[in-house]
């Protein structure tokens, strides 16, 4: 059921909008830009904004060998799930799928093109991922729905980094949707188990990027 009910949503999609072989090219150059990134590591900055969780600002280290092998080092923390918040976007583009213009908005005063993007493989963790795109052709926030993990939307902040990589990222999430506290893990300051799920819609993990050092240049 769940298949036809997916095939039936990417007919009326395609219908209404319709596949962009623009859309197309933009995902697949933005994959090749991502894919051109060198392996670097840099200092990172851990804010976790919970209604019910206190936890103190945490600092670390990341490390980038690829698109698809990001890892963090950081004392008494770890965010799950990993895979969504560092190479969601280049999964889903990495296999076949379907790109869909829509309607141009604007996201910080600047306007963004808008391509929904669909993944053609059926065993894909993601359902669908939505993209705003500056006119620097960068992406401005990114929105995923994923089978398992709920859904999640990260806004990236620019500051003339190389590579076009953000300075800061805020990821945003339904707290329901998540297996809190198995969202996160390592030394909480406090964690009040009286508050309601259903009073909490939302978190948010910013993650502030520094110090970059590019390997192999």
């Amino acid at each position: 059921m769940k298949i036809y009910l997916l095939f039936f949503w990417l007919l009326l999609s395609t219908s209404l909008f319709g596949q962009s072989d623009s859309a197309k090219s933009v995902m697949l150059s933005i994959l090749n830009s991502i894919e051109k990134t060198p392996a670097y590591e840099c200092d990172v900055k851990i804010i976790l904004d919970v209604k019910f969780i206190k936890m103190k600002e945490r600092f670390g280290r990341m490390f980038y060998t690829s698109s698809d092998k990001v890892d963090y080092k950081i004392k008494g923390f770890a965010f799950l799930p990993k895979k969504e918040l560092t190479s969601s976007s280049s999964e889903l583009l990495k296999k076949d799928f379907i790109a869909i213009s829509m309607p141009s908005q604007t996201i910080r005063e600047e306007k963004c093109s808008v391509i929904k993007v669909i993944p053609m493989d059926l065993e894909s963790t993601i359902v669908t991922g939505q993209f705003w795109i500056n006119n620097k052709n960068e992406i401005s926030r990114m929105t995923f729905i994923t089978k398992e993990n709920g859904a999640f939307t990260a806004d990236l902040f620019y500051e003339n980094i190389k590579y076009n990589l953000p300075k800061k990222l805020i990821v945003s999430f339904n707290v329901k949707d998540q297996k809190l506290p198995a969202l996160i893990t390592g030394d909480l300051e406090g964690y009040s188990s009286d508050e309601s799920f259903e009073e909490v819609s939302k978190g948010i993990i910013e993650i502030n990027y520094s110090n970059h050092l590019f390997k192999n240049l």
